[in-house]
């Protein structure tokens, strides 16, 4: 593991979507990662998906371990 990786899950930590798009850039685990964060703050109205933070941190942190 580089500092960069530690950096990023450091980075992911608080905005995951962030930490995955310095990994591998815009492509699809990005914007997977990015919907499963903006629903944990209820966007689209749906405040009981909330538990979905973990999962974007967990997603972030597997992007980030496993592409190199």
């Amino acid at each position: 593991m580089t500092p960069g990786d530690i950096l990023r899950i450091i980075l992911a930590f608080f905005i995951p979507p962030l930490g995955v798009f310095t990994q591998v850039g815009a492509t699809k685990p990005f914007w997977i990662n990015l919907v499963l964060w903006l629903l944990s703050f209820g966007f689209l109205g749906l405040p009981v998906l909330g538990i979905l933070w973990p999962v974007a941190f967990i997603h972030a942190i597997y992007i980030i371990i496993t592409r190199k």
